[in-house]
């Protein structure tokens, strides 16, 4: 492999960080696509919307009911949506999924609530103008014995001061609620500091889905919905030298499948994750440098009492299929890793990735983030960001060389 020239690489990486950062800010259209949503009846012009309750809770499911004439296929299975955020600002593509048995004239649909859209918010039907709701956010509690002292089975429970109990059906439970196809994969940030030389680190980073649910092959092979393609690319840029070069850039395209086995409307998680990774910096020669593994990863997360607060484990464990540029990595990076991460989405958030080699040596980087401000999007812009990095392999190229303390500061996009 070549690495593309250095002055592409930074002229496309801050035109793309910029242009998310103006995204964030910008009050015009905007928000995440939604993947394919087969087109509305003619009939849907003449759809309503209503809502058993007012409040949702930021990533939670909520109920919405359709009111019109199905048209002659009746019902679709699913609904795009947008939430248009106060002002008129800002608008959150969201997919909104059928459930229950349909009414002659009515349709009860699901779906998650956008984390990032607090206060009062409309929520519109993509194809039926006169279809719009206002709701207002609420934030979610820990589920809890319901008011005849017996206890919520299959159901998320939320209450507010002042305010009834927010319960979502249990055949909420049986209904597909996915994400959009091309999503966030790990952090994007810039950070800068350090020591010899002084210089700034910076992952772009993102994954897609490659079969839709509702599409041909998802139906007819269901394994293929857990596929997904990510990229990620973390670069060193050395700011002391005169021509101010990239140290080193690791480029990571993996193939791999993803299973949600435990994802509650409310409370802990448990997705699993196996697949194949490349890793390489790009260079040829004595400067090369590449990896080839099949790896398996797991991300557990447990809420406190708050309901907000959690604590995340994610250990990921690899098997070298080659490693010719770099035959001893072992002894520095080893067999795998630990992730850790305490805090809230909204808030301040501690995580940590702890590698150790069969040398008995390794590597700690630690990262802390908070919100600058109230963001729309929580993940992009919106958090200041300290780096602290101790041990051996900042980048692919050192993976043998031991760096003192680093410290870094910067932004995060997506932590």
């Amino acid at each position: 492999m070549t690495i593309p020239n250095k002055n592409h690489i930074l002229r496309g990486t801050f035109l793309a960080l910029l242009a998310a950062a103006a995204r964030a800010e910008d009050c015009a259209e905007a928000g995440f696509k939604p993947a394919l949503v087969p087109a509305a009846s003619a009939h849907a012009a003449d759809w309503l919307l209503a809502a058993p309750v007012s409040k949702v809770s930021p990533g939670q499911t909520f109920e919405v009911v359709v009111t019109g004439e199905p048209g002659e296929a009746g019902w679709p299975s699913r609904l795009s949506a947008r939430v248009e955020l106060p002002g008129n600002c800002l608008r959150m593509a969201l997919e909104l999924t059928a459930i229950g048995e349909p009414g002659p004239s009515r349709q009860r649909y699901f779906g998650r609530w956008p984390i990032e859209a607090v206060g009062v918010n409309e929520l519109t039907l993509a194809d039926a103008a006169n279809a719009r709701l206002l709701l207002r956010t609420a934030p979610m509690l820990p589920a809890r014995a319901l008011p005849d002292g017996s206890q919520a089975e299959n159901t998320a429970v939320a209450q507010t001061a002042g305010d009834a109990n927010l319960i979502a059906p249990a055949d909420a439970a049986n209904a597909v609620i996915e994400s959009t196809a091309l999503n966030f994969h790990e952090p994007i940030y810039i950070v800068f500091g350090g020591e010899h030389p002084r210089s700034a680190r910076y992952q772009l980073s993102f994954r897609y889905r490659l079969f839709d649910a509702q599409g041909m092959v998802g139906k007819n092979l269901p394994v293929t919905k857990g596929l997904y393609f990510a990229f990620t690319q973390t670069s060193m840029w050395d700011l002391e030298s005169e021509s101010k070069p990239f140290r080193d850039t690791s480029f990571r395209p993996s193939l791999f499948f993803q299973w949600k086995a435990v994802d509650p409307p409310l409370g802990d998680s448990l997705a699993l994750a196996g697949g194949y990774e490349h890793e390489s910096n790009g260079r040829d020669g004595p400067d090369s440098r590449s990896i080839d593994t099949w790896f398996a990863r797991a991300d557990l997360r447990h809420y406190l009492p708050d309901g907000r607060t959690y604590v995340g484990i994610e250990p990921k464990l690899w098997h070298y299929m080659d490693r010719s540029d770099n035959p001893d990595i072992a002894r520095y990076r080893g067999y795998g890793q630990l992730g850790l991460r305490i805090g809230r989405d909204s808030a301040l958030m501690l995580t940590a990735i702890l590698r150790r080699g069969t040398a008995g040596v390794g590597s700690a980087q630690i990262d802390l983030s908070y919100p600058l401000r109230e963001s729309i999007f929580s993940g992009v812009g919106a958090f200041v960001h300290l780096q602290y990095f101790n041990g051996y392999g900042q980048t692919l190229l050192e993976y043998k060389e031991s760096r003192h303390p680093q410290f870094r500061l910067g932004v995060s996009l997506v932590r």
